[in-house]
C-alpha cells in the first residue's frame, strides 16, 4: 500500500484513480463514497478503507464524483421487430426521454442482440451513463445479471424473481385473471390460452393470471387447450383449426401478435367472431385497429411505465428511498369479440 500513498500524494487523487487502484468501477466508488445506491458492505468498507488509508478526506473526491456525473442514461431494448414490440418500446421511450428531459437528463437507446453484453460493457467502463433502464426482463436474465456485477444503477420494466433489483411493472397476471374470470363468468369454461414463449416473465405472468381465474372458483384447466410453445406461424394456425373443431367458447391470445395470427386464420375459415368463436387478448395495440371486429383486450399506459421507470431510476441516483417494486394498473376493456 505504500506506493499507493505516495502516489496519492504526488498527485490529486481522482475518482478514476481510486476505482483503477481497486479494481473496481467507477460507479462502485461513487456509491461507496456518496453513501447512495446498492452496494455491498464489503465493497464499500474496502473503498473507505482505501481512501482514508492514503490520507485523503472523501470530501476532497467528493468534487471529482461531482464531475463525474454524467446526466446520461440509457434504456436498454432488445433488438426485435414485431409488430406489437416496436410500438411498445418507442412509448416506453417517449415516457422515459419526457422525465429524462424534465429532470436535466439525456437519453441513451442501446439495442442487444442475443445475450451480448459488450456494448453495455463499453458504456460503463468508459462512464458514459450514470445509471440504465432495462426495457423487458427474462427467466434467466443476462443483462440484470451483468449489471448487478458491474454495480451500476438501474430499473427494469417488467418483474424479475431478485429483490435486489429495482422494478417498474404492469399488472399482468392480475389484469389477466380478471379478463378470464368475466369470461367465465358467462359460462364459458372451455377457454383456450394461445401463447408463443416461455421465456418473457410477462408471458409468464400473464398465464399465471389465466391459472388464477379458473382455480379461484374451482374450474380444471383443459392442458389441451393451452398452446405455449414457440412455434411456426403455420403451427400456429393449425392449433386455432383444432381450437375451432373442438368447438371451445373462447381463445385469449397471449399478445397482439398472437391474437392477430388468430383472427387471420378465422378469417381464413370462414368463422364468423362472436359467432363461431369468441377472441380476446392480454394487450390493447394499434394493430388490432386494423380489424372489422373490435376485440376484447387489456388496456396498459404503456407511455406512463416509461415515464415511472424513469422517475425511480433518477431518484435512485439522487439517493432518494424508492420502492423495490412499483404495480401500474390497468383496464380490462369488453368489445364485440367477447359478446
Amino acid at each position: 500500500m505504500k506506493g499507493q500513498q505516495e502516489r496519492g500524494m504526488g498527485k490529486k487523487m481522482t475518482i478514476n484513480d481510486v476505482a483503477e487502484a481497486l479494481g473496481v468501477s467507477v460507479s462502485t466508488v461513487s456509491r461507496a463514497i456518496s453513501g447512495k445506491g446498492r452496494i455491498g458492505e464489503a465493497t464499500r468498507r474496502r473503498v473507505l478503507d482505501f481512501i482514508e488509508e492514503i490520507g485523503y478526506h472523501p470530501n476532497g473526491i467528493a468534487k471529482s464524483l461531482a464531475q463525474s456525473r454524467t446526466h446520461n442514461i440509457a434504456i436498454i431494448i432488445p433488438d426485435v421487430k414485431s409488430v406489437v414490440a416496436v410500438p411498445f418500446f418507442y412509448l416506453c421511450m417517449c415516457g422515459v426521454n419526457e422525465v429524462a428531459q424534465a429532470r436535466g437528463y439525456d437519453m441513451f437507446v442501446v439495442s442487444t442482440n442475443g445475450k451480448d453484453t459488450s456494448h453495455l460493457e463499453r458504456l460503463i467502463n468508459e462512464n458514459k451513463v450514470d445509471g440504465m433502464i432495462l426495457g423487458s426482463t427474462y427467466k434467466k436474465d443476462v443483462f440484470a445479471a451483468f449489471l448487478k456485477e458491474k454495480g451500476l444503477p438501474f430499473v427494469t420494466i417488467g418483474s424479475l424473481d431478485d429483490d435486489e433489483v429495482v422494478q417498474v411493472d404492469h399488472d399482468n397476471e392480475g389484469a389477466c385473471r380478471d379478463l378470464t374470470a368475466i369470461l367465465l363468468s358467462r359460462r364459458w369454461e372451455r377457454i383456450a390460452y394461445m401463447g408463443a414463449s416461455k421465456n418473457l416473465l410477462v408471458d409468464e405472468s400473464r398465464y399465471r393470471g389465466y391459472l388464477r381465474a379458473h382455480r379461484d372458483i374451482g374450474v380444471e384447466v383443459d392442458e389441451s387447450l393451452v398452446f405455449r410453445e414457440e412455434i411456426t406461424e403455420a403451427g400456429m394456425r393449425s392449433h386455432v383449426d383444432e381450437l375451432l373443431e373442438k368447438h371451445v367458447d373462447c381463445i385469449i391470445c397471449q399478445d397482439d401478435a398472437v391474437c392477430t395470427l388468430v383472427l387471420d386464420e378465422l378469417r381464413m375459415q370462414g368463422a364468423k367472431i362472436p359467432g363461431d368463436m369468441r377472441v380476446a387478448s392480454c394487450h390493447n395495440s394499434k394493430v388490432l385497429d386494423n380489424y372489422p371486429i373490435s376485440v376484447t383486450s387489456l388496456r396498459f399506459d404503456n407511455t406512463e411505465i416509461g415515464r415511472v421507470a424513469c422517475s425511480v431510476l433518477l431518484d435512485l441516483l439522487e439517493g432518494k428511498p424508492v420502492l423495490h417494486k412499483t404495480i401500474l394498473d390497468y383496464e380490462v376493456v369488453l368489445k364485440e369479440s367477447t359478446k
